[in-house]
């Protein structure tokens, strides 16, 4: 088993609005696999791990729990518009 990851798959389910089987047929397993996913009672295949990631937009390394240095943070924003990104810019530098 992963550690973390079945909490992070319900959270993200959860977060998303969908249900197990809506998360399963998006994927490609059975609602039972992810079901066996978030009670960490199996992991999923490396393929479907990616699938997962793509799904709730999360890198894989989030899902293995891999945590990066505070300094090294990564943000993924390639679901932001244009305006958005000057917003989180403008935020970053204020923080600097």
């Amino acid at each position: 088993m992963i550690y973390g990851l079945s909490k992070k798959l319900t959270l993200l389910r959860q977060q998303h609005k969908m249900s197990q089987s809506e998360v399963a047929r998006r994927i490609g397993v059975s609602s039972s696999a992810v079901s066996a996913y978030e009670a960490d009672e199996t992991s999923p295949t490396l393929e479907n791990l990616v699938k997962l990631a793509n799904l709730f937009h999360v890198s894989t390394d989030y899902l293995l729990g891999v945590e990066y240095p505070r300094d090294k943070a990564i943000l993924d924003t390639s679901g932001l518009n244009k305006q958005q990104l000057t917003v989180l810019q403008n935020l970053i530098d204020i923080m600097k």
